[in-house]
């Protein structure tokens, strides 16, 4: 299974919006922080205020935010907005199927969306990672000279 580079994108730009949760942001900002150029952003916006996952307010204060906290947000509702609806779902019925290969087909499916459906946004907002990665280093402990 693959996601393509615009739900990769929406990722990124929902993860980088978690950090500045409740505060809007502007567009011009995102594509700086996220490498994404300003046009994807803006597209890639306007799909996931579509799908009812990010609100834009238009105006000199305006920008994008979340509408909901980014901890009751699942990484798989992004997923879902982006990638074709009939692509898993021939998959879904062989749950029920005797067919080796569809069963095979679903397993494959479903374990490559379980870690999605379980990640929230927090999880994977720039900050929860780097403060992660500084818990997990080691301290270094300094000798007295």
């Amino acid at each position: 299974m693959w996601l393509n580079q615009r739900t990769v994108d929406a990722i990124r730009l929902m993860a980088e919006l978690s950090a500045r949760w409740p505060h809007a942001v502007k567009a011009a900002e995102l594509a700086a922080i996220t490498g994404i150029t300003f046009l994807n952003v803006q597209k890639t916006a306007h799909a996931l205020s579509r799908a009812g996952l990010l609100e834009a307010e238009r105006g000199r204060y305006g920008g994008l935010r979340l509408v909901r906290a980014a901890d009751e947000m699942k990484v798989a509702e992004i997923v879902r907005a982006f990638e074709p609806a009939d692509c898993p779902v021939n998959f879904l019925a062989a749950d029920q199927s005797r067919d080796p290969v569809s069963t095979l087909m679903f397993r494959a499916h479903r374990g490559f969306f379980q870690p999605l459906e379980e990640t929230t946004l927090a999880d994977i907002e720039p900050r929860a990672i780097s403060r992660k990665a500084d818990q997990a280093a080691p301290r270094s402990s300094r000798i007295p000279a």
